[in-house]
């Protein structure tokens, strides 16, 4: 009888700290596929403890100009300051996607001019953003 309990006992805490680490994390490396045009990449989005302590999160965004998609950095909280990162993105209202044709959140990053729009939309209609055509898909590589 007691070889069961402490079975289940153990069996419950080993699935409570399974959830916890899963808890976490706080971000991943997404791995995005396009099959109509062969690309591949990963990138980092959500933030880590010592991303929060400086108050920035990684963000997914395509630029429609040059048919790029990056990991940008912005701030967590916009009305906190953020320490150690002169590149940060912000959103500045929202523009128009060619591609979606509808308008969407716009982050720039100083030194950049094209407007980025957040992959989150094309995730959802189902567009790759480097040519237009549909088939983007996506896989959680790791989490952190």
């Amino acid at each position: 009888m007691m070889k069961k309990i402490c079975g289940k006992v153990f069996f419950v805490c080993l699935i409570l700290c399974a959830s916890a680490t899963y808890s976490w994390s706080e971000g991943e490396i997404l791995e995005f596929t396009c099959r109509s045009c062969g690309y591949r990449g990963q990138f980092i989005q959500g933030s880590n403890a010592d991303d929060q302590a400086r108050n920035i999160q990684h963000i997914i965004v395509v630029c429609e100009r040059n048919g790029q998609i990056r990991s940008i950095k912005v701030p967590l909280n916009p009305d906190i300051p953020v320490t150690g990162e002169p590149l940060l993105a912000r959103q500045y209202g929202t523009g128009f996607s060619e591609l979606l044709s509808m308008r969407l959140p716009r982050f720039l990053v100083p030194g950049n001019t094209c407007p980025l729009f957040p992959i989150t939309a094309y995730i959802e209609r189902n567009v790759c953003p480097i040519n237009g055509h549909p088939g983007l898909q996506y896989a959680v590589v790791s989490q952190f």
